[in-house]
């Protein structure tokens, strides 16, 4: 195994092992000095008709039976943030029915430093179906266990660079805001303090959505009412301001895929929310119009401009019908998406209803979560939403099987602390990426980022620019109509991803 690390980076490997009844694995240090070293096991679920290894459990590398005739085994080293460069060895030695192989392992750690918070991320996350999951599978709990349980998964977020949509029993239950009480689950200041300390680059200010029922408004406040809403604006403020948050990119999502009415209210909440609480942002999911049907929500006036546009994937680069619209679309991609970035931020999303560009389902090929952040490092984007689900978990064992592909769990029910699936490891990696990237970016330009993401063959792109394949009209063909890069899928992904990775941390030093 031989890895490239920036200082502050987590890096991974697999060590696959077969033919097999029973395997143990100790990490033999050797050389590798400050860095860390950590095991898990490859747990298989079933996602569909495959069993998928998607489930990484804590291993301390005792003797384990194999699930499968192949048991993929996870490596993952911890580079701290005050590591010298240079380079690092030592080895992992395998045992598996009593005969030992030891597999080696060298690091080499590069000069840039990864910030602490990179990228600003929303990820839906339901911390009550989370506790309710751990109490069905590992036995009830105790109330100070819940609420430790509570604090594990806020941490365990932080740790992989997910920003949650949610904050579970910390968020206000009435309009006068963050309330102490004995019985834990309504203590939200106490609660919200614990959540907040594990530290997130964006953080959603606890205003429901469109899609909350009446009943489960979060403090009662209605959605479509933001004039409502400033007292509690400045409650919630008030109480970030206290704990060091308001630097954390505080912004509103409250209204999902608006029509035109919809951003009519989401420009209202805007103007609200600005005259309430200075800094704060708000965003909404769609893309800046064409035909500027919806152009008051970027013109500079009224105070109500929308400050984050999350973008779906597949819609980033329009949708190319005829040859002859290739050129009008391209100019509709200059004008609208790159025209409000002057004043706002562009994120995106994605969901797996429909394919076209990479995702986070189980039933995709495992590179695909981490090449979803890699063109975001492509397209020099600011923030990543999945609305899709990360907690969403059904009536049975979400270590036994997952539904719909796996794509609305990320993360599985552990006893003290949440399970990472080998797809989260693939969403940090893509986190670490696009934070590397983002430094090559600020010191050589947009233009050394396409080249080295072309250069690799992980997208169809150069120095010059990003060529798309649809359909029709694209420049090269592709079998979905939605205009997108060419991007790796195959056995081949991981190979390329580190080959760009060796160039981006020479090129950010």
């Amino acid at each position: 195994m031989s890895l490239n690390a920036a200082r502050g980076e987590r890096e991974g490997a697999w060590i696959v092992v077969r033919g097999g009844r029973s395997v143990a694995a100790t990490v033999e240090r050797g050389s590798l000095g400050p860095l860390g070293v950590e095991l898990a096991f490859g747990h298989f679920v079933r996602v569909g008709a495959r069993l998928v290894p998607d489930a990484l459990l804590p291993w301390g590398g005792d003797a384990r039976p194999f699930e499968q005739a192949n048991q993929p085994l996870y490596v993952r080293v911890v580079v701290p943030r005050e590591t010298a460069p240079g380079s690092y060895a030592g080895r992992v030695a395998v045992t598996v029915d009593g005969r030992t192989i030891a597999v080696p392992l060298s690091v080499q750690v590069f000069a840039p430093t990864l910030p602490e918070r990179a990228l600003p991320t929303s990820f839906h996350v339901s911390p009550a179906t989370y506790l309710a999951a751990v109490s069905r599978l590992h036995g009830s709990r105790t109330h100070t266990e819940r609420q430790a349980t509570h604090a594990a998964l806020f941490r365990f977020l932080a740790e992989y660079g997910l920003s949650p949509s949610s904050w579970g029993f910390g968020e206000p239950r009435t309009a006068t805001g963050y309330a102490a009480s004995s019985r834990w689950w309504l203590d939200s200041a106490t609660l919200m303090r614990e959540a907040g300390a594990a530290g997130f680059p964006s953080m959603r200010i606890p205003i429901s959505s469109n899609r909350a029922s009446a009943a489960n408004r979060i403090a009662g406040l209605a959605p479509a009412q933001p004039e409502t809403w400033c007292d509690y604006l400045k409650s919630v403020r008030g109480f970030w301001e206290q704990q060091g948050w308001l630097g954390r990119m505080p912004f509103v999502y409250s209204v999902d895929e608006p029509d035109r009415a919809g951003q009519r209210l989401v420009a209202r909440q805007s103007k609200a929310l600005h005259a309430c609480w200075p800094g704060a942002r708000t965003l909404m999911t769609g893309n800046p119009s064409p035909n500027g049907t919806n152009r008051f929500l970027s013109d500079g006036r009224d105070g109500d401009d929308v400050d984050i546009w999350a973008v779906l994937s597949r819609r980033y680069y329009g949708q190319f019908t005829v040859p002859a619209q290739k050129r009008s679309r391209e100019r509709e991609l200059a004008t609208t998406i790159q025209g409000v970035r002057r004043a706002a931020s562009v994120w995106s999303y994605t969901y797996s209803a429909v394919a076209g560009t990479p995702g986070f389902s189980a039933d995709e090929p495992l590179s695909n979560p981490r090449m979803f952040f890699l063109w975001n490092a492509l397209e020099g984007l600011h923030g990543v939403l999945y609305g899709q689900g990360t907690t969403s978990y059904d009536a049975g064992d979400p270590l036994v099987s997952l539904s719909r592909g796996g794509g609305f769990v990320l993360l599985y029910p552990g006893d003290g602390r949440p399970i990472p699936s080998a797809r989260l490891e693939q969403i940090r990696d893509g986190i670490e990426d696009w934070a590397l990237l983002d430094l090559v970016r600020r010191k050589r330009g947009a233009g050394e980022v396409r080249a080295i993401l072309g250069g690799a063959g992980l997208f169809s792109a150069s120095r010059r620019g990003v060529t798309l394949a649809c359909t029709m009209g694209c420049k090269l063909r592709s079998a979905t109509k939605f205009s997108w890069p060419v991007w790796s899928r195959d056995a081949s992904s991981a190979a390329r991803i580190e080959r760009a990775r060796a160039v981006a941390l020479r090129r950010a030093g």
